[in-house]
C-alpha cells in the first residue's frame, strides 16, 4: 500500500512541477515574442535568424569546447528545505515555477539563450510561447524518465551513472541540438532569400 501510495505521490508531484513550469515558459515566451513584435523585429526576421544562426554555432563551439566563456546566469539553485516546508506538491510547484523561469537559475547549457533569441526574433507571441514551452517539456522530461532509468541501474547498469559523472554527454548532445537548429535557421534563410 505504501508503495502505491509514495507512486501517486510521485506522480501528482511530477505532474505538478510539469504543469506549473508549462504554464510559466507558455507566459515568458509570449512576453518575449510580444518585445520581439513591439521592437519590429517581425520586418527584420532575415537579421534576426542570421543573427541566430551566428549565436547558435559560438554555442555549438562552447558545448564542444572550441570557445570558452560563461553563460549569463544568476548563480541560484532552488530551495531543497521547500519539501520539508510545503510538503511534495508545494515544493514541486516552487520547484516548477522557479526552474521554469530560466533567467532565475543557474544555465548551464547556451540552447536556453539560443531559444530566448529566436523567441525575440519571431516577434509573435505564439512562436515564443511554443519555443520556450518545449524547452520546459525538454527540461522536465529527465524527471518523468529518472525512475525508469534509477531502476536499470539498480539491475547493475550504467546508464545514470555514465550521465552523473560527465558532463561532456550533456554537452555533446547540446552541440547536436545547437548544430541541428543551427542547420534549420540556415536553410530557412536560404528559403527567404530564394523567395526574396
Amino acid at each position: 500500500m505504501k508503495v502505491a501510495r509514495d507512486w501517486r505521490t510521485w506522480l501528482a508531484a511530477v505532474s505538478v512541477y510539469t504543469l506549473t513550469g508549462l504554464g510559466v515558459t507558455l507566459a515568458i515566451g509570449a512576453g518575449i515574442g510580444e518585445l520581439g513584435q513591439v521592437a519590429g523585429q517581425a520586418g527584420r526576421l532575415t537579421l534576426g535568424l542570421a543573427v541566430c544562426l551566428v549565436v547558435a554555432l559560438v554555442l555549438a563551439a562552447r558545448e564542444l569546447g572550441v570557445l570558452r566563456f560563461r553563460l549569463p546566469e544568476r548563480p541560484l539553485q532552488t530551495e531543497k528545505v521547500w519539501m520539508h516546508q510545503f510538503g511534495p506538491l508545494g515544493a514541486a510547484t516552487l520547484w516548477g515555477l522557479h526552474l521554469s523561469l530560466g533567467f532565475f537559475t543557474r544555465i548551464n547549457y547556451g540552447g536556453f539563450w539560443l531559444l530566448t533569441l529566436l523567441a525575440f526574433a519571431l516577434g509573435s507571441p505564439g512562436l515564443g510561447a511554443l519555443l520556450m514551452a518545449g524547452h520546459w517539456i525538454g527540461k522536465a522530461l529527465p524527471v518523468w524518465v529518472a525512475p525508469l532509468a534509477l531502476r536499470r541501474s539498480a539491475d547493475g547498469s550504467e546508464v545514470v551513472g555514465v550521465w552523473e559523472t560527465d558532463a561532456r554527454h550533456y554537452r555533446r548532445v547540446q552541440a547536436v541540438g545547437l548544430g541541428a537548429t543551427a542547420l534549420v535557421i540556415a536553410v530557412w534563410l536560404a528559403v527567404l532569400a530564394a523567395g526574396a
